[in-house]
């Protein structure tokens, strides 16, 4: 259960940017005192970072993982068409 919490996050829509559409930080919480306009400047400097790896193909991007029943339903089937293939070997052999 999440009660009463307060952050500040900085989004970013639309940036002048071939490769993002939005970008979120959410600023720690020992931070979020400081002046606006240094926020921004970090937030600019974070994003024109991201773009330049990306543009080098250097940013590390996760693709979504397979949920659990994907996989468990990936290996019953393997499973079977094991289990199936061992009763044919033994009738045909």
């Amino acid at each position: 259960m999440l009660k009463g919490v307060n952050k500040l996050i900085i989004e970013v829509s639309n940036p002048e940017s071939d490769f993002f559409e939005r970008a979120i930080f959410f600023v720690k919480p020992e931070k979020s005192d400081t002046a606006t306009r240094d926020l921004n400047d970090n937030v600019r400097t974070l994003v024109g970072r991201a773009e330049a790896a990306s543009k080098a193909g250097k940013l590390k991007t996760k693709k979504p993982r397979p949920k659990k029943h994907t996989l468990l339903k990936f290996a019953g089937a393997a499973g079977t068409g094991a289990a199936v293939t061992g009763v044919l070997m033994k009738l045909i052999g």
